[in-house]
């Protein structure tokens, strides 16, 4: 098993306790955290800055036990990727069981594990005796982060979530969903935290394996375009498009683990992307774990030098798939980490801002944005003039630019309001109607796990699911 780290030298005197405060948390059942007397060792731990920085470099090794699952999971929900296997058969059909296994224990339980470590992480720093430093500040902007990037996801999947933002076992064991605009809302005060928090500079020495300010910045452009505050989306990715640290690669440069385009991503001993691992077939006469639609593959033009450079055409017993071919290497060393968030989204998110501010072309509009991620992929200037065609000309985009990374196209279609029906549905309803027959509004949420409606009868259901 291939063992992701943050950096090789500096983890290896702080990986022990990282790894004990992994085990203090159950994936199984979020709300079983550990035992008093081993809450007290956690309590301790943070009173140095080397075994509280492994506490915090944990939960980036938690991400990267789970981050192929998410993409998966979500992926498969929308109408580009579908599975070889019928192992995600249930997101395909957008027909989830509430005993999904996927569903409740990565999506669920993966993701409050980590919620629940970072609430350890920012208790500990808050009361910890360690003196005020850099370190500290670093330590506690990167655990807010995680902890509002994993409520941004359950939030995002699951609706009105458990909002679990301390440590105490009873307390958490019983807490009711709270509302989605809440959740947001605490999303926002702990990046606005870490924003404050965290600096400028790389802290892994320009890797990109570790958060900083630009990445806090990336999230929030995102989290705040969600919210449709569309003046705060184009300010917050404005200052990510103009740190010079950061730049638009060519193409076949993206997905490489020096590229300058990365804003965050996961690292790992080999090179080799856990994206990479679940992608890219064994041979060219093999079929693919995932591959895409006939939709997703006919909405590539013939001169889009992404569907030669990240698309890779296999034939299997005479019929052909076009397979994901952002990551390369499928195993033994490479020179690939699994990337978070890169700055193309930024472009985008600033265009659909401003194509919402009524700035459709000209200086500093959605159009010249929008044009910065077409002419890279060799293409044309954008035609769309006015705001309806400026619309679907981003999502577009959105859907060629980010196929296979972590569930955009999914996020995007619940986002967006319908065209036909904008007060009662969304983009999914116009869009997976037409492909997937057994498709229903309400299947924009995935089903709150049955297994914790039994520990925790606060706890409702999502409509459109029967326990």
């Amino acid at each position: 098993m291939k063992k992701y780290i943050i950096n090789t030298l500096k983890c290896t005197s702080v990986s022990t306790f990282a790894i004990a405060l992994l085990l203090l948390v159950s994936c199984d059942d979020f709300v079983d955290i550990g035992a008093p007397e081993m809450q007290i060792g956690v309590e301790e731990a943070f009173n140095n800055e080397a075994s509280a920085t492994g506490a915090v470099l944990g939960l980036y090794a938690g991400l990267s036990a789970y981050d192929e699952h998410y993409v998966a999971c979500m992926e498969c929900s929308a109408d580009g990727v579908l599975p070889y296997t019928n192992g995600y058969g249930s997101f395909v059909s957008n027909a989830i069981p509430t005993n999904s296994y996927y569903s409740s224990y990565y999506l669920w339980g993966s993701t409050y594990n980590t919620v629940l470590q970072a609430n350890y992480a920012i208790n500990g720093l808050n009361e910890s005796k360690m003196p005020s430093s850099s370190v500290k500040r670093q330590l506690l902007g990167e655990a807010k982060f995680w902890r509002a990037f994993s409520y941004f996801y359950l939030v995002n999947m699951f609706g009105d979530v458990p909002m679990p933002l301390g440590t105490d076992v009873i307390e958490n064991a019983s807490l009711p969903r709270t509302a989605a605009s809440d959740v947001y809302d605490q999303i926002i005060t702990d990046l606005t935290d870490a924003k404050e928090l965290l600096g400028m500079d790389d802290p892994s020495l320009g890797d990109r394996v570790r958060v900083n300010q630009s990445g806090v910045s990336a999230l929030l452009a995102r989290v705040y375009l969600y919210r449709e505050d569309w003046v705060k989306a184009e300010a917050e990715s404005g200052l990510v498009i103009s740190n010079s640290a950061y730049e638009l690669s060519a193409l076949d440069e993206t997905f490489v683990n020096s590229c300058k385009e990365t804003i965050l991503q996961i690292a790992n001993t080999t090179g080799v992307s856990k994206f990479g691992e679940m992608y890219v077939p064994v041979s060219e006469q093999s079929m693919p774990s995932f591959y895409l639609t006939d939709n997703l593959f006919n909405s590539f033009s013939d001169d889009d030098l992404r569907k030669s450079m990240w698309v890779k055409q296999v034939t299997v017993n005479g019929q052909e798939f076009g397979t994901i071919s952002k990551y390369k290497v499928k195993s033994g060393t490479g020179n690939e980490y699994d990337i978070v968030m890169r700055l193309a989204e930024q472009y985008l998110i600033r265009a659909e801002a401003r194509a919402h501010l009524n700035r459709i072309t000209g200086a500093n509009s959605a159009e010249a944005d929008l044009n910065t991620i077409r002419n890279r992929a060799g293409l044309e200037n954008t035609d769309a003039s006015t705001q309806s065609a400026m619309f679907l000309a981003i999502e577009k985009e959105r859907n060629l630019e980010f196929f296979g990374e972590w569930g955009h196209r999914w996020l995007d279609l619940k986002r967006t309001p319908s065209i036909v029906d904008p007060t009662n549905k969304t983009r999914a309803d116009d869009v997976l109607s037409e492909n997937k027959p057994t498709w229903t509004s309400t299947a924009i949420l995935y089903p709150i796990p049955e297994s914790q409606i039994k520990i925790n009868t606060k706890l409702t259901q999502n409509p459109g699911y029967n326990n």
